[in-house]
């Protein structure tokens, strides 16, 4: 299994600088997403990309994925940028995709993290019937874009999102059954199942079991006295350092290390949001939160 990094949180304004300590940090592979010298995965032009290509080889690094926020973008508060059933947004989505692919060819990577289309504010009240109705279009949805990724050679990783139809492991494996595209693969970012109200669990994990090739790993605290006996693992409070959190990351990494060995372990520590007693540095809590997962895949046996 594979140890990379967000380069965006590394807290360097200069991109030359975060391949510096994602070097100096023992990584060999990175994920790229925003702080691209300026722009971001979005924004960057082709130019640029090559120039950074470059500069990515010539630190002898790889880069595992290209993480995009402008595939059906979320929006956490308010009203969402786009409809549902709007086939002009769609359209966009596939121009965007291809430029996506454009980049990819030049980072030399295969996998592209996306979002699923939103989720209404009032989901959860909704008829069986209707959820299951947009769960379909959801796949259906994404199954033309993973058409689109298979004929350039791409696999979309779909992340859980709390504002989207696939917030969790359970909606993530409803997406896996209706979809059954090649292409279509898993991103799972454990804790945002926390913060979206499911304790991420073995349990939990079978539902995305063997379709999972990238996870985000973070630490997370939780929300002081929020234990009952009704919810035994309590609420998500914040984000924190692995290894000195209140999640257990253990059991999950064995059974990621048994059953899907392929997936990118890409460290997004989030760091911006951590309490202030927390805020030590990014760079250290990249060390520590590396430290930590390192000793987890040797216990495992499966560190490359």
């Amino acid at each position: 299994m594979k140890l990379s990094i967000f380069t965006d949180m590394l807290g360097c304004e200069s991109f030359e600088g975060a391949l510096q300590h994602s070097k100096e940090l023992g990584f060999e592979n990175i994920d790229l997403r925003g702080k691209l010298n300026g722009t971001t995965i979005d924004t960057i032009s082709l130019e640029q990309a090559k120039y950074l290509s470059l500069l990515i080889q010539e630190n002898h690094l790889k880069v595992s994925s290209l993480s995009s926020w402008a595939v059906n973008p979320c929006t956490f508060t308010g009203q969402p940028a786009y409809r549902n059933d709007d086939e002009n947004h769609h359209k966009k989505m596939s121009t965007v995709l291809d430029r996506l692919f454009d980049l990819a060819d030049i980072f030399s990577t295969s996998f592209i993290r996306i979002y699923s289309l939103y989720r209404q504010e009032d989901f959860n009240l909704l008829p069986e019937e209707e959820k299951k109705k947009q769960y379909k279009y959801n796949a259906e949805i994404m199954c033309k874009h993973a058409e689109h990724a298979r004929e350039r050679g791409k696999i979309l990783l779909v992340e859980n999102e709390p504002p989207t139809l696939t917030s969790n492991c359970e909606e993530l494996g409803i997406l896996l059954n209706y979809s059954n595209h090649p292409n279509l693969k898993i991103n799972w970012d454990i804790v945002n199942g926390w913060r979206a109200g499911e304790y991420p669990t073995l349990e939990m994990y079978n539902h995305i079991k063997g379709s999972v090739y990238q996870t985000h790993l973070k630490g997370a605290s939780r929300l002081s006295n929020s234990i009952t006996k009704e919810n035994q693992y309590g609420t998500f409070g914040n984000f924190a350092i692995a290894g000195k959190d209140d999640f257990g990351h253990e059991p999950l990494m064995k059974a990621l290390a048994d059953y899907d060995p392929q997936a990118i372990l890409t460290i997004d520590t989030h760091y911006p949001s951590f309490y202030q007693q927390d805020k030590i540095g990014e760079v250290e809590v990249a060390h520590q939160t590396k430290e930590f997962f390192d000793g987890i895949l040797k216990k495992e046996g499966v560190h490359e």
